[in-house]
């Protein structure tokens, strides 16, 4: 039996499959599922009597009537794997309560932003810089200059380039920087090259960002962030004013 005190029933409205192992979802719950920017929410399939489940970063604004989700599916993971077979209809079950602290204190009045992450790490910015965008639209933000590096191995995996393209074109204040780091399987690819942490150093100086004067923000590999982390404390920045968010394989 599923605790309905815990857990509420989802349902896939949408899919969008982005390479052999990624994918975007939307699902809807049968209950209210409120959140902030920078939360996640867990998820989970009935298997042999227990639930499965691992939290997932929610991609949606919260002003949003579903939760999106973008997924990676690790080779036998135990709930990615069923995760991938499920199709629009498909039923999980979500947690009543989002969680997480990522972001709760964006946007940092006054002082530039830098997202940083790989793959599926891009997911709370694109929830916040929905927010922004929604705000700015409306004139209820003072727009401060944030620039979103997002890293990956080849630009099939940029899952959303189209819309971060289109915020760079749309506002003055945002910046969109992706990289690829296997350009040889690329062939086609015009933009920078490199680990996402290979270009941090090159747009923090852009924004001269340094200590008690930028917000900085990583998002995914925890490779990645031990290295985007030590190039920001190279620059002056202390761990307290480096925001992470680890994400580990399923």
């Amino acid at each position: 039996m599923i605790d309905s005190d815990k857990y509420a029933s989802a349902t896939v409205t949408s899919r969008r499959d982005l390479a052999p192992d990624l994918w975007v979802i939307r699902i809807k719950p049968d209950t209210e599922l409120p959140f902030r920017p920078g939360q996640y929410v867990t998820i989970g399939l009935p298997r042999d009597g227990r639930i499965i489940e691992r939290p997932y970063s929610i991609c949606s604004a919260p002003t949003e009537p579903e939760i999106e989700l973008f997924i990676e599916r690790v080779p036998d993971g135990e709930l990615s794997k069923p995760l991938f077979e499920l199709g629009v209809g498909g039923a999980m079950v979500v947690r009543k309560r989002t969680k997480g602290l990522f972001l709760r204190d964006a946007p940092v009045v006054a002082q530039p932003h830098l997202f940083v992450a790989t793959v599926t790490g891009i997911a709370p910015f694109i929830s916040i810089l929905r927010t922004l965008a929604d705000r700015a639209r409306s004139g209820e933000w003072a727009p401060e200059q944030v620039v979103a590096l997002q890293g990956a191995s080849r630009s099939e995996e940029l899952g959303y380039a189209d819309e971060l393209r289109a915020l760079d074109v749309e506002f003055s204040w945002f910046r969109y920087v992706p990289t690829v780091s296997r350009p040889w399987e690329d062939p086609e690819w015009e933009g920078e090259c490199g680990r996402v942490e290979d270009v941090v150093r090159k747009y923090a100086d852009q924004l001269e960002m340094r200590s008690g004067f930028g917000a900085v923000y990583l998002c995914g590999h925890p490779g990645m962030i031990a290295s985007a982390r030590g190039i920001m404390r190279r620059r002056g920045f202390d761990d307290k004013e480096i925001r992470e968010e680890q994400y580990w394989p399923d």
